[in-house]
């Protein structure tokens, strides 16, 4: 009886899985910038940061210090936005 529980909870588990797409987990407007993906619902600093950190990824340092030390969102969108875009940097 224990058994045929775990198969019916597993069936449900993947079929709720299967019928939704990774768009439909999420809600919000999507971030996409140069063609990476950063989240949902970003906010215009967190957007500013991603922006100056892939400047800098790609050889054009740039971040606003006062931002950085003092705006959280800004300082996770600078460092997302320079890993991420160093990571799609052709390499020589």
């Amino acid at each position: 009886m224990k058994y045929s529980y775990i198969l019916v909870w597993f069936g449900m588990f993947l079929s709720g899985c299967t019928s939704s797409s990774m768009e439909d987990m999420h809600h919000g407007t999507p971030y996409v910038y140069q063609g990476m993906h950063f989240g949902y619902d970003r906010d215009a600093s967190f957007k500013h940061g991603v922006q100056d950190g892939c400047k800098t990824a790609t050889g054009e340092y740039v971040k606003n210090h006062e931002l950085f030390n003092n705006d959280e969102s800004y300082k996770f969108g600078w460092g997302e936005g320079r890993i991420t875009c160093h990571d799609k940097v052709p390499k020589i």
